[in-house]
């Protein structure tokens, strides 16, 4: 899963005025890559990863994901590649808290529309990826941060998605589960995903194969952590 981005410009109105998100950003990603995106609050780097998921549509400049131009797609269409082509993880879980690890890592699937028993055993085979299939049937509530992000790892995963959005996916955990956790997106990008990562943590960001740094709305610099 590749993408570019060509002149990405993003405003809103705020209070009468015009503010600047993202200014004339540029940017190839490519397939198989693992790329961090750091910068501080408020630099764009989470109104980026908004417009790579299909969540948000530029102001103006143009957005190819695996080949199309999405810029000008319908809303029904992005909502569409959002479920098929992309996972998304992030910070707060953002788990139903009346469902099972199970039911949460299925929903996506039920959206999409698959049969029962094929969505089922996608799921299973997500929860088992993260080693969660002993607590598939328990509640958000009754499972450690770790072991919640790890469902949210697992949602992301079922429906065997080319791309993974990860936004500070490690800022509620501790070290420890923090850097479990890098090491099996590191694992996943081994085996093909295209996976970009944001965050604010230079630590974090040197588990990439490239990293960008995002400021005031504009790429200020680009680096290789492993030449």
């Amino acid at each position: 899963m590749s993408l570019i981005l060509k002149d990405i410009t993003k405003t809103y109105v705020m209070g009468g005025e015009e503010v600047i998100s993202l200014d004339r950003v540029s940017l190839n990603i490519y397939e198989g890559e693992f790329l961090a995106i750091v910068g501080p609050s408020g630099s764009g780097k989470s109104t980026l990863m908004n417009i790579m998921g299909c969540l948000d549509t530029p102001t103006k400049g143009q957005y190819w994901l695996d080949g199309q131009e999405t810029s000008q797609l319908s809303n029904n269409r992005l909502a569409e590649i959002r479920n098929q082509k992309i996972g998304f993880i992030f910070q707060g879980f953002h788990l139903i808290p009346t469902l099972t690890a199970f039911e949460n890592v299925e929903l996506p699937l039920v959206y999409r529309g698959l049969p029962t028993k094929k969505r089922h055993d996608m799921a299973l085979s997500a929860l088992r990826q993260v080693g969660l299939e002993d607590r598939m049937f328990h509640l958000p509530k009754q499972l450690s941060g770790g072991q919640q992000q790890r469902v949210a790892i697992a949602r992301a995963l079922a429906g065997d998605p080319p791309l993974i959005l990860a936004d500070e996916p490690t800022g509620a955990l501790d070290t420890k589960t923090g850097s479990e956790v890098l090491a099996f997106m590191k694992q996943l990008n081994e085996k093909g995903n295209t996976i970009v990562l944001i965050t604010h943590d230079p630590e974090v960001a040197k588990q990439a194969e490239r990293v960008i740094r995002i400021q005031d709305g504009a790429i200020h610099e680009v680096w290789r952590e492993h030449p």
